[in-house]
């Protein structure tokens, strides 16, 4: 580790209050794919939120981990309902995730109106048509740590779109 690296570090546990900041900053600078997580409430309701905290658990059998904030609407109904979808983001829907992010004057059903989703009528898991992947998912295990909901979903089925250039 540098001396740089190790006095940034130590400023960032030193200083009271700044420590959470520091490590917010840090795990924006980490790239990866910019997902939204759908659902429905127990009520039928769609619910879905920007996510950047998903990754490959197993390919065998096929699972997703996905964290989610224990105060998130979607939180309740993943708990419960036990299905989600997950869809990667492809390039063009940067608005989608503004939407869903809480970057964009839309709420509740209304952010459903940015992109083109599938499964809003009746019961079924809303997904987003033209993301690079969507995973159909079934909750298998919910973990709680601190603040979050650690879910391992089990893919039960993915839809692809090879040319779609990711955001």
């Amino acid at each position: 580790m540098t001396r740089q690296a190790a006095s940034v570090l130590a400023t960032a546990s030193d200083a009271p209050g700044s420590s959470r900041d520091a490590f917010k900053q840090g795990m924006r600078a980490l790239p990866g794919g910019v997902t939204i997580i759908a659902a429905r409430s127990p009520d039928g309701e769609p619910l879905a939120m920007t996510a950047s905290s998903v990754t490959s658990l197993s390919v065998d059998p096929p699972s997703l981990l996905v964290c989610v904030g224990r105060t998130a609407s979607i939180a309740r109904a993943l708990v419960r309902l036990r299905h989600f979808s997950v869809n990667v983001l492809a390039a063009g829907q940067v608005e989608v995730a503004q939407a869903f992010g809480g970057q964009l004057a839309a709420v509740g059903a209304a952010r459903f109106e940015y992109g083109h989703w599938r499964g809003l009528e009746g019961r079924a898991v809303p997904v987003l048509d033209g993301a690079r992947a969507s995973f159909d998912c079934e909750v298998a295990h919910v973990h709680d740590w601190a603040t979050h909901h650690i879910v391992i979903g089990t893919v039960r089925a993915v839809q692809l779109a090879p040319d779609a250039q990711p955001s």
